[in-house]
């Protein structure tokens, strides 16, 4: 039976994409500073901010499996606040969760997914391919990722592993709620996006083994706008803001 491994897994679209794999007939183990409200297969509680994290995720996973088939990087936090406002603390928590820890964990799982010719799946952000004010800290993670996920690619084609790229944008999960920063981010719609139906997608896109999907897709046009139109999209990100 194959197996997946995901961070992150309690909350959100970590929760959907465990139900999701779980469904198509995965062993599912998972990672997060809480328990899950669910069944799963394997849970490994621990907080990713822990110096030793990777170590005992990889010692307790190893210990009850011998293979693994999809790892899923989903684990991270967002942060509200001006560049100017932004505390170190927060600063280095963030990319504590977004990128270092899902490059260490990758490199640690590595040798396992040679060996499957198995799957690498990051869960980054619309974010990461435009910039928005007040979120420049979240932004430059999620920028940091998606470079990570194209190299990482490139490196591990000659080993037949798949790296898929998620570029995410609004989906109501409470992701907002638990965000890091002194700022409340503005109300924006999620047209056409569910936990449920992006579960659906990823798993769509991890059997074609594609290298990068868009969701919700009409995200899409938002990146080409902001790209086109800088100053316009600059002048109503502010306002957005009531700044």
């Amino acid at each position: 039976m194959k197996t997946c491994l995901i961070t992150g897994v309690s909350k959100g679209l970590g929760k959907a994409l465990a139900l999701k794999f779980k469904k198509e007939g995965f062993t599912v183990a998972g990672i997060s500073r809480s328990k899950p409200d669910f069944n799963i297969d394997y849970h490994i509680q621990v907080d990713l901010t822990d110096k030793n994290a990777v170590e005992e995720i990889y010692e307790k996973f190893s210990q009850k499996y011998n293979r693994l088939d999809v790892l899923i990087n989903n684990a991270g936090i967002g942060l509200y606040d001006s560049w100017e406002n932004t505390k170190e603390e927060d600063l280095r928590k963030l990319f504590e969760i977004n990128f270092f820890k899902t490059v260490l964990i990758t490199q640690k799982f590595l040798p396992f997914l040679k060996e499957t010719k198995g799957s690498v799946i990051n869960v980054s952000s619309v974010a990461g391919k435009i910039y928005v004010p007040f979120m420049g800290t979240y932004c430059s993670s999620k920028f940091a990722l998606n470079a990570f996920s194209d190299s990482l690619r490139a490196e591990l084609k000659p080993y037949e592993v798949h790296v898929l790229n998620l570029i995410v944008g609004r989906i109501n999960t409470g992701f907002s709620s638990r965000a890091l920063g002194s700022l409340k981010p503005p109300e924006t719609p999620s047209f056409g996006g569910s936990a449920e139906k992006f579960s659906e997608v990823v798993f769509k896109a991890y059997k074609k083994k594609k290298r990068e999907i868009t969701f919700p897709y009409w995200y899409k046009f938002l990146i080409v706008i902001s790209k086109i139109f800088p100053y316009l999209y600059d002048n109503i990100s502010l306002k957005s803001w009531k700044k």
